[in-house]
């Protein structure tokens, strides 16, 4: 189990490149990544893309990476000789037949006419250090995911706990609803004897047909079956658990729900009502679960 908050930051230099990268995490349907790149990083995009989605399924991501390359010198740079020889002989016959002259030719050339130029770059040597180093990340990252999964899963289980708790009493006291009803139908019933005359056979369909609308053993039973379901989510190694655990506690709401109108019973509603709070707990923080 793993949360969907997380984070990692990761800062690394040698004698080449200096590189730092941090990456932050929320909640999210989907996977929603966001990738902030210097320009020159700009077409690793989608393979970083694709590096982090291999490992993350959902969560709104935020990604950064700052990169300088040091090896920006006198040697990353070059000029056209043979061009800029070009240039220098037009611009002397242009003083020779215009009869005027230039300042300084050489600062022309070099301003204006774009005769140095930036060596063309190995991309290799960039994707091969941004992957390593963005895997190391991912793995702090995922790591931080991790560790706050087993704090919720804990917090569920706990929740999980109070639930069947409560389950238990409702058991109890749902064997008792009809046996009250009858008490007190009965009690009733004797109170009036002498003004209303009735019929033994009245009395047990009245008893018989209220013991089926008051019936939630199967509704209890489904609830039960819902619980351990999600006890076996809960221990799941997988990392992708949270759209199971959120259909799982929907369910058991359902049930809870019915429960409640059905059972005809003070005490069991209340107990539903504690129920459905820690339902909610849990679906609240659930959120969060990749």
């Amino acid at each position: 189990m793993r949360s969907m908050t997380g984070y990692s930051k990761l800062s690394y230099q040698d004698e080449n490149f200096q590189i730092g990268i941090e990456i932050k995490s929320v909640n999210n349907k989907s996977l929603n990544l966001k990738v902030k790149l210097p320009s020159v990083l700009n077409f690793l995009e989608n393979k970083i893309r694709t590096q982090i989605g291999e490992k993350v399924t959902r969560g709104s991501i935020d990604l950064k990476i700052d990169f300088e390359d040091k090896r920006e010198n006198e040697d990353m740079f070059e000029y056209d000789e043979n061009m800029c020889k070009a240039y220098l002989n037009l611009l002397q016959k242009m003083e020779d037949n215009l009869g005027g002259e230039f300042t300084n030719k050489m600062d022309y050339l070099v301003r204006n006419l774009n005769v140095i130029k930036k060596k063309e770059t190995d991309t290799n040597d960039y994707e091969n250090i941004l992957t390593e180093k963005i895997d190391e990340v991912l793995n702090s990252f995922i790591q931080f995911k991790i560790e706050e999964g087993e704090r919720l899963r804990e917090y569920f289980k706990d929740r999980v706990a109070f639930i069947e708790e409560r389950v238990e009493v409702i058991k109890i006291y749902k064997e008792e609803v009809v046996k009250n009803y009858k008490e007190k139908l009965i009690k009733r019933l004797d109170s009036i004897r002498g003004d209303i005359e009735f019929k033994e056979e009245d009395i047990l369909k009245e008893i018989l047909l209220f013991t089926d609308k008051s019936d939630i053993s199967e509704e209890i039973s489904r609830l039960e079956s819902h619980l351990k379901q999600l006890k076996t989510e809960l221990d799941s190694d997988s990392n992708i658990v949270g759209k199971k655990i959120d259909f799982i506690l929907q369910e058991m709401f359902r049930e809870l729900n019915t429960s409640g109108v059905k059972a005809n019973s003070y005490d069991i509603s209340k107990l539903v009502v504690e129920c459905k709070n820690e339902i909610e707990k849990i679906r609240e923080q659930a959120m969060n679960i990749e």
